[in-house]
């Protein structure tokens, strides 16, 4: 930690406790102090620390993004949030395998004679579960890099692949919005599918034509792999990409071929067996006999993109969320002993590779589904001016108190939508709540300000706008205050999206 963000967080821990001997007693006095005590410069704090380079872009696994989930539960246990987690503690442990980067490694192309040596980040990223050593072998264009033989496609028919380097495309090629339809081609739009086909196939490698860092892949035994940019896929193609696979969309018909080139992929890694990491939970509970089993649980995920040879900082996605979650926290804990209902605060682990987190907390909720009244998800929550609570509409006894303290104090343009049940792969944690029965909002900003860098090296903290995250945790802190003393609802008895 550096001397600024050190000073910085000393100043957050002694002015949590200057303002809890300060608040008063009248409620609504109290109500306002603890809404002004949330500031630009706690959520930078926050977000300053969680992309620092101590924790190497917070990989599940490894031993960088335990330290991290070990910041975040002492910030939790100073403000007086109970753990919830295994045995006492404020972790819900699981095994999960990583594969450490140790550089950028190295990509060249070879074509009639010639020698093209590509740079990084530039031209490619490195990925993130490759084999340590190099592949050199001819490149196949295998379109979308799919097996559907249910759906009459297959990329890989009437091709040779073995030992060569495949270089495949993201999504899929049906570009409709049948439900039934993208339900069934949704699995093969999986870039772990993709690559895992690719192996089962007998390829030796993959270039995977979508350049961002994708810390999911599989890892394989002498298979390496790279994530190209498009201008590298058009040298070797000799046209753009999305030129042949407009026709495979158009025609629902794959077109795979040999393209003249060779490739080198060289990975410089080191792959362990599973590490240990963990979703951080913590809650205060509910003052109220019967109300204190029922629950609203604030979530976003922990994890990152990790390291790939240079710094992936993961401020939007999701130091962003995290640190929302963790200034409403603070707030909340000042009303400690004086909400009816229970509220939880957990920070997943593994959304990056899978939605791991999530799923474990939903096979295992300290709160049923019958219990939960509420979970709102924080997934890239920090870029913007506006506000958002998409699936809101469909629970209006709920939504009436987000808006009410949005037009008395936040005063932010607030959209909303009815919710829906998405179709296809889950992408983020809150699909995985809806998908296992509880009620769910996603919290989002709109109208963005900045660049937004997706699995970038450029999110950075800088690249966030603070005044917006502010005033989501802001809207937080009051809506949960106030929901938790609704006695008016039950969870039992509220409408779910099926």
């Amino acid at each position: 930690m550096n001397k600024t963000t050190w000073l910085l967080s000393f100043l957050l821990v002694f002015s949590f406790t200057a303002i809890a001997q300060t608040l008063s007693e009248d409620p609504a006095i109290k109500k306002r102090q603890v809404f002004t005590s949330i500031t630009e410069k706690e959520l930078e704090t926050y977000v300053e620390e969680l992309t620092s380079t101590k924790f190497k872009g917070r990989l599940a696994g490894s031993p960088e993004y335990m330290l991290a989930a070990e910041y975040v539960a002492d910030l939790l246990e100073q403000w007086g949030i109970e753990p919830l987690g295994d045995n006492g503690s404020y972790f819900q442990y699981f095994d999960w395998p990583y594969t450490e980067v140790l550089s950028t490694g190295a990509l060249k192309l070879f074509s009639e004679g010639k020698t093209f040596e590509m740079s990084a980040p530039e031209d490619y990223y490195p990925g993130a579960a490759s084999d340590n050593g190099t592949t050199r072998a001819e490149v196949i264009f295998a379109g979308y890099g799919i097996s559907a033989p249910e759906l009459g496609y297959d990329d890989y028919a009437g091709i040779d692949v073995q030992g060569k380097i495949v270089m495949i495309a993201g999504r899929m090629p049906y570009g409709g919005s049948n439900p039934d339809t993208l339900a069934m081609w949704g699995p093969y739009s999986s870039p772990v599918y993709k690559v895992r086909n690719a192996y089962e196939n007998g390829a030796a490698g993959v270039l995977y034509m979508d350049k961002l860092a994708s810390p999911g892949m599989p890892y394989f035994p002498g298979f390496r792999m790279v994530h190209i940019d498009t201008h590298v896929s058009e040298q070797i193609l000799g046209t753009p990409a999305d030129s042949i696979l407009v026709n495979i969309r158009k025609r629902m018909s794959p077109r795979s071929f040999a393209t003249g080139f060779e490739a080198e992929i060289t990975a410089e890694t080191v792959h362990h067996g599973p590490g240990r990491t963990a979703n951080v939970i913590g809650y205060i509970a509910g003052n109220d006999k019967e109300l204190t089993e029922e629950a609203i649980v604030l979530g976003a995920h922990l994890d990152g993109q990790g390291y790939l040879g240079f710094e992936l900082p993961g401020a939007l996605d999701n130091a962003s969320g995290v640190a929302d979650v963790l200034a409403a926290a603070r707030a909340l804990s000042h009303f400690n002993g004086q909400m009816k209902r229970s509220v939880v605060f957990i920070f997943f682990g593994g959304e990056e590779v899978g939605l791991v987190g999530s799923t474990l907390y939903c096979d295992n909720p300290p709160f049923s589904q019958e219990q939960t009244l509420l979970f709102m998800n924080l997934d890239m929550v920090g870029n913007g001016t506006g506000l958002a609570l998409w699936h809101a509409e469909s629970y209006p006894e709920i939504l009436a108190h987000f808006q009410r303290n949005n037009d008395d104090y936040v005063q932010r343009s607030l959209r909303t939508t009815e919710g829906s049940m998405p179709v296809g792969r889950p992408r983020t944690d809150g699909v995985v709540f809806m998908q296992y029965g509880f009620r769910t909002l996603h919290v989002s900003t709109t109208d963005r300000v900045n660049p937004m860098y997706y699995h970038d090296p450029r999110d950075t903290a800088d690249n966030l706008t603070y005044d917006i995250m502010r005033d989501v945790s802001r809207l937080l802190f009051l809506g949960v205050l106030d929901l938790s003393n609704d006695d008016g609802i039950r969870a039992s008895d509220m409408f779910l999206i099926q």
